[in-house]
């Protein structure tokens, strides 16, 4: 049967990992493709819905993290040991499961990223563009006003697309926690702050635009800057 899903990398420094995570996305008519751990970060493309990165002993370093986030702020979702699991959020990863997790769990979360991966789809226009910014929704990438990408995570990317889609508007933590990843790991108001900080000082570090982010006291954060779309 043929689907228009996106397509899914499958990261593993296990082979033997990766026949029951394709088998699993098989079952659910989803299209996968395997690579291991050393050609990962070459091999991300935009045909790609999201990443599983799979790790038999958490030996996936940061550096494949950090080289996926130099061209990439697709959503990742990590198979890994407990003790594993908090380093890989830290270094880039949107959500962890334990490397035990049966093929029931990993498609709940699969269906729950591309849910929010269709609905994004549904209601975006391809690029937009404010104060020098270019933020490109189709290959999920920002440049900043002097030409030079910007790494973010998939959560502050999807924040940053919140922000543009309603421009001038004040948007509470339970609307943007309701337009990002983040509530599939922790669904707490208090991580919208978080992110929107670390969001604000990527885009500060960048080119100087950490301002245009406001907080609006007992309200949200509101972008402070019209949106041109192309």
């Amino acid at each position: 049967m043929e689907t228009h899903e996106p397509a899914i990398l499958v990261i593993t420094d296990d082979a033997t990992l990766a026949k029951p995570i394709v088998d699993a996305l098989e079952v659910a008519n989803l299209q996968s493709r395997v690579v291991q751990t050393a050609l990962a970060a070459h091999q991300v493309s935009t045909d790609h819905g999201f990443l599983i990165l799979a790790t038999a002993t958490g030996d996936l370093s940061v550096e494949l993290y950090r080289d996926i986030r130099k061209s990439s702020a697709m959503p990742i979702i990590l198979l890994a040991p407990d003790d594993r699991q908090l380093a890989g959020r830290d270094t880039g990863a949107d959500h962890c499961l334990p490397s035990s997790a049966n093929p029931h769990q990993l498609m709940a979360e699969v269906r729950a990223f591309l849910r929010k991966l269709e609905r994004g789809e549904r209601q975006r226009l391809r690029v937009l563009t404010f104060e020098g910014w270019r933020v490109d929704t189709h290959r999920r990438a920002v440049t900043a006003p002097d030409g030079s990408r910007v790494s973010l995570l998939a959560a502050e990317f999807d924040l940053l697309v919140a922000f543009c889609r309603s421009p001038g508007t004040v948007l509470s933590r339970r609307v943007l926690l309701e337009a990002t990843h983040i509530g599939l790991g922790r669904p707490l108001e208090r991580s919208v702050d978080v992110h929107v900080c670390r969001l604000r000082r990527k885009l500060a570090e960048a080119g100087d635009g950490g301002d245009l982010i406001q907080t609006v006291r007992l309200g949200g954060y509101v972008l402070v800057s019209p949106i041109n779309p192309e």
